[in-house]
């Protein structure tokens, strides 16, 4: 349990943290940014974890893990994973046209909005534009003269997704 609770509440501080530094900055590489804030607070797991009391001194022995080293992995393990977690979170609220157009229906929930009234507020062109500066920033893909090509990153990561797309069969998507 010492592991598993060093780790919640190290993504509790890690939580806490983020949305602080999100929140008083601009942040323009957010990924780079949820990481990096990540592992700063991997030293903290390790603390958290040293000063919580030993599994064997508060739970009987058939409750108590069996090694200090899989106490310590698997509070690793939930804090990688609710991390994880988090981030697919972050992105779908961050980006996810869904959530942008659920967001503008609760404006004037009794009304709606007309498909007019929705390409107004988002715009396809506006929409794919801010997609591709994403990708040019993160080394995707290189703009030149108004033509966009992959970077070598780029085709390293569309070739390894449009395999797992395959392997899926989740079609061509977007």
């Amino acid at each position: 349990m010492r592991g598993l609770m060093a780790g919640f509440l190290t993504f509790l501080f890690y939580f806490a943290v983020q949305a602080a530094v999100f929140h008083f900055r601009k942040v323009s590489r957010r990924a780079v940014a949820l990481v990096f804030l990540w592992l700063i607070c991997l030293p903290l797991y390790v603390l958290c974890y040293l000063a919580l009391p030993d599994d064997s001194l508060l739970w009987p022995a058939p409750l108590a893990a069996p090694s200090d080293g899989v106490t310590f992995f698997s509070g690793l393990l939930l804090y990688f994973f609710i991390f994880m977690g988090y981030a697919q979170f972050f992105y779908m609220a961050e980006s996810s046209v869904g959530v942008r157009t659920m967001i503008e229906l609760t404006a004037d929930p009794e009304r709606g909005l007309s498909m007019e009234e929705l390409t107004r507020i988002y715009r396809y062109d506006w929409m794919l534009d801010r997609r591709m500066k994403r990708m040019i920033h993160a080394g995707y893909l290189i703009e030149e003269d108004g033509w966009y090509r992959t970077t070598s990153r780029g085709r390293l990561v569309a070739s390894v997704l449009a395999r797992c797309k395959r392997l899926l069969a989740l079609g061509p998507g977007g």
